[in-house]
């Protein structure tokens, strides 16, 4: 009987570590989307093609990451039969395995939008830089202040990608990670 309530002790404490480590990574994913939310709503365009390209295709990862993190968040809660407010709510229909295949599928997706906008990087740098050494060239002083405004628009693009790519690539790895589990546990029959 002793060996049986240490078991059951042991797998109930095994349960609150993972629905703690789950809280967790659900408000590290808060916190990730907060910051990209504010990334996302300081980003300017600079007016030069190729950097705007980048800059947009960055910008359009970070809204993709953001609304993905929402909905893990939300199927997540469906899944384990809580409302969004964090209430047991019996009449909340757990998601499907088609739909979990499914979000998988947009997370995927996620990560392709990263890839090509990280490929898109080293350009984008290369063409900020030309830009800066060219408005230090220029005779004209009003086309010098137009080259300087248009560098420092550029620039901020440039950073505004350096700054999102290690946020974006650990929201979406976590997103994967945590899909690739519950997939895993719904396939076996398993509660979360």
């Amino acid at each position: 009987m002793k060996k049986f309530i240490v078991a059951l002790a042991v797998v109930m404490f095994a349960g609150v570590v993972n629905a703690q480590e789950i809280k967790d990574e659900i408000q590290k994913s808060r916190d990730r989307s907060a910051k990209l939310e504010a990334l996302v709503k300081d980003y300017k365009a600079c007016g030069n093609a190729n950097i705007d390209g980048y800059g947009d295709a960055m910008k359009n990862a970070a809204v993709l990451a953001i609304a993905n993190s929402v909905q893990l968040e939300n199927m997540y809660k469906r899944q384990i039969g809580e409302a969004v407010d964090g209430v047991q709510d019996v009449t909340v229909t757990k998601p499907t395995l088609e739909e979990w295949t499914t979000f998988a599928e947009t997370v995927v997706g996620e990560g392709v939008s990263i890839k090509t906008a990280v490929d898109k990087a080293q350009g984008a740098a290369d063409e900020a830089k030309t830009i800066a050494e060219n408005a230090s060239k220029g005779k004209n002083p009003m086309a010098v202040a137009k080259a300087a405004k248009t560098s420092k628009a550029a620039a901020a693009v440039v950073e505004f990608g350096s700054t999102a790519t290690p946020i974006l690539l650990e929201e979406s790895a976590a997103q994967a990670k945590a899909v690739q589990q519950i997939i895993e546990n719904v396939k076996s029959g398993k509660n979360l």
